[in-house]
């Protein structure tokens, strides 16, 4: 048992012409962002490039159904959609799932759309979980360039509960939102002999969102 809770992963079985099922977990997460980023609805991204409500029985490469990027002025904030139990309660106890989603933020750029390696970065987290993995605030993990270019001196990240959306109850359980933070290796190592907690204060005191900035 981790932290938080337990997920059983398995694929949903149905006919291809039957409409999606409800997805009250799913639908309990969008109500939490959209009522901290009202004026914009989120852009997508879903896996295989396909609808994630028609298609539920995800490849073992990827335990994702889907990632929300919210417009939040001035950064991007990412969410993952999989972690919990989106459409019925396959997890024991008061948890939902694993009881947590991932959540990211990158500074919006000259471009118009949002960068997608930190889809990258979540997919990869959740890989990890499936496989054993526990997670939770305060922990610190080793990753590699970030955004994947080698000159990229960003190859830690800390996790912290994400100070923009508070614990949420669900119909499958409560729901915590864990934000990753990208960190300098010397940073995490920092993390790792005085605490996670001081190294975010300092951290959270030139960039109060926590946006991670390759």
């Amino acid at each position: 048992m981790g932290l938080f809770g337990k997920k059983k992963r398995g694929a949903v079985d149905r006919p291809p012409d039957e409409p999606p099922p409800p997805a009250p977990g799913w639908s309990a997460i969008e109500r939490a962002f959209s009522g901290l980023y009202p004026a914009h609805p989120p852009r997508w991204w879903e896996h295989n490039g396909v609808s994630v409500m028609h298609d539920l029985g995800n490849p073992p490469e990827n335990p994702l159904e889907a990632v929300a990027i919210h417009d939040a002025g001035p950064f991007w904030h990412y969410v993952s959609f999989g972690m919990s139990d989106l459409f019925a309660k396959t997890s024991d106890g008061e948890w939902s799932g694993f009881g947590y989603e991932l959540t990211f933020r990158s500074p919006k750029g000259v471009d118009a759309d949002p960068p997608l390696w930190p889809v990258d970065v979540l997919i990869s987290l959740a890989k990890a979980a499936y496989q054993g993995a526990e997670f939770g605030p305060g922990h610190t993990i080793q990753t590699g360039p970030l955004d994947g270019r080698p000159q990229t001196r960003l190859t830690a990240l800390l996790m912290v509960k994400d100070p923009g959306v508070e614990l949420i109850d669900t119909p499958h359980g409560k729901v915590a939102f864990l934000l990753l933070v990208g960190v300098e290796g010397s940073v995490r190592e920092k993390g790792l002999a005085e605490g996670v907690d001081a190294v975010l204060a300092e951290i959270s005191a030139a960039n109060p969102h926590l946006v991670t900035r390759v």
